[in-house]
């Protein structure tokens, strides 16, 4: 099986793009999903063009920070920040695919014209069942893929994995983990995408993550021995998600 571990949240902070690119110069990353509206932005963009055997993608929001466009109001909240990660959840049917739509498109350009080629698309906090449509359409539009966090969705002319795995999170972060999600589906499955988030910890990411300790165990798991053990031991390999378009 061909394993994809994508860092997700590529540009959140310089502790998240050094940790991502050790995770990719030292492990077994080999994609990464980037923020537009990130702070670290500029200083992910200068790494990517650097380091060109690093797969970016992007990594949608609509519950990060403040949106690139400003006439979204229906993701938007008073503050003109995003909504709360909750509240969109909770006003999903409330949501205006055509402001989505286009205040995803403006975060895809902004990556391109920085000088990135991007490979996929994925979202922060895994809203793609909300706006799985826009996604599906952009994806074709791009001629990208997309990351299959609705399993059952149709995603017939669009690049993806056989399964996608949430599961190396928090607790999860293990080599038991990662051997029982591909020995789980072994017989029916050449790709599977995990998504993880490597990080050393620095300011930035304390005030705007409630995930911080775990980033650095992500980081230290990904880039020892013990991973590649464990994918050996199942007969996987570690490959980017630009590979699984081929």
């Amino acid at each position: 099986m061909k394993v994809i571990f994508n860092a997700d949240d590529f540009g959140l902070s310089k502790g998240v793009v050094y940790g991502i690119l050790d995770a990719y110069k030292n492990g077994v990353v080999r994609s990464t999903t980037m923020l537009a509206n990130s702070p670290a932005f500029d200083l992910g963009a200068e790494v990517a063009k650097e380091n060109p055997g690093l797969d970016i993608g992007a990594h949608l929001t609509l519950t990060f920070g403040s949106p690139i466009l400003k006439d979204v109001p229906s993701v938007t909240a008073p503050s003109g920040k995003f909504l709360a990660q909750d509240v969109l959840r909770a006003s999903a049917d409330k949501l205006d695919f055509d402001e989505v739509e286009r205040e995803f498109t403006a975060q895809i350009e902004k990556i391109m014209a920085a000088g990135i080629t991007i490979s996929h698309f994925d979202t922060h906090h895994l809203i793609e069942p909300l706006v799985l449509p826009v996604m599906q359409k952009l994806a074709k539009k791009y001629n990208v893929g997309l990351r299959r966090s609705v399993h059952d969705a149709d995603y017939t002319g669009i690049p993806t994995t056989d399964r996608f795995s949430d599961q190396f999170y928090g607790a999860g972060i293990t080599a038991e983990v990662v051997k029982q999600e591909i020995k789980k589906y072994e017989n029916d499955t050449k790709t599977m995408e995990f998504m993880c988030h490597p990080a050393f910890i620095d300011e930035t990411l304390l005030s705007l993550s409630s995930y911080t300790e775990y980033r650095i165990k992500e980081l230290t798991f990904l880039t020892s021995q013990e991973v590649l053990d464990a994918l050996e031991s199942v007969g996987a390999e570690a490959v980017s998600f630009k590979s699984v378009m081929k």
